[in-house]
């Protein structure tokens, strides 16, 4: 493979071309010992007989990616200019494919966080923008050298600017201590603004019993803490944790009406639990209990 700029032809140094596993249904490219394209734009890629993507990336341009047919194109792809395809059947080996990476561009943009309530603007808010692949689940590819996170705290008027960098998927949050995250997907186009509602958290305190589950014992030393989602974001300022003491309770915890919410149990010598909470059947000063499992002699 060659690897150039498409703007000026020059080839590209250092692009890691990184080979998916043996399916188109694998979403993400190994990390494994990814190919690195060398001065002249050149790098060899070995691929199996079998329906594969190479995704490539490197810092400064829009990924890019390369499917690889067993046999043939599936009707669903035919049409799809924009993305190259090759036939295994009909490569040979020692032939060059010329691969051409665009440059990202940043477009500026504004947005704005307002009250969702009053629609007053709301001064202080953290605007945390970052990129993804296209991917469902955003935040699963942390670490893949993407163009760092954006952290840009309104003004009094509730703006803040960042910019949205082309061949992404864009995301906005707006968060605060004491308010839920706000968040936006940004189309491929450049957009000029855009606002986020941002909604203030109500709270109940709660206690949590950590018993075994086979003898029903209070577990000391087990850690309950809100479950965050892998979304490439630092910790959340309205998350939680506490410890269980000897009866295998928690001190007192505020509990925020966030959604999704879901609580996740750590305890040496016993399984992982996670739990989904409907806030509004919680009651305040309840004792939640959970139960959790030993782990077996082979775990």
């Amino acid at each position: 493979m060659h690897v150039q700029d498409a703007q000026t032809g020059a080839p590209i140094e250092g692009v890691a071309l990184h080979k998916h596993a043996i399916s188109l249904l694998s979403l993400l490219p190994s990390r494994q010992d990814p190919v690195q394209s060398q001065a002249d734009g050149s790098a060899r890629v070995w691929v199996p007989p079998l329906n594969t993507n190479i995704t490539l990336l490197r810092p400064g341009y829009e990924p890019a990616s390369v499917a690889v047919f067993k046999k043939e194109f599936p009707a669903s792809m035919r049409g799809d200019s924009d993305r190259p395809r090759l036939l295994f059947e009909n490569l040979k080996d020692g032939a060059i494919f010329e691969m051409r990476m665009k440059p990202c561009t940043r477009t500026p943009m504004e947005v704005r966080v307002v009250d969702s309530q009053t629609d007053q603007p709301v001064e202080g808010a953290e605007v945390l923008a970052r990129t993804f692949l296209y991917l469902p689940a955003p935040g699963l590819e942390e670490g893949w050298g993407f163009p760092d996170m954006q952290c840009v705290p309104t003004a009094d008027n509730g703006l803040s600017k960042i910019e949205q960098v082309s061949g992404f998927r864009n995301r906005i949050t707006a968060r605060m201590a004491g308010r839920a995250d706000a968040n936006a997907d940004l189309s491929t186009k450049a957009e000029g603004s855009v606002t986020l509602r941002s909604r203030r958290l109500k709270w109940k305190p709660l206690r949590f019993e950590i018993l075994d589950e086979k003898q029903g014992t209070p577990v000391s030393g087990a850690w309950i803490s809100l479950e965050e989602p892998r979304n490439g974001l630092p910790p959340d300022p309205n998350a939680f944790a506490a410890c269980t003491g000897p009866d295998g309770l928690t001190p007192p915890i505020e509990l925020p009406d966030v959604v999704p919410l879901v609580v996740e149990v750590r305890c040496p010598g016993h399984r992982d639990r996670r739990e989904a909470l409907d806030w509004k059947s919680v009651g305040e000063g309840d004792i939640r209990t959970i139960w959790i499992r030993r782990k077996g002699w082979f775990e």
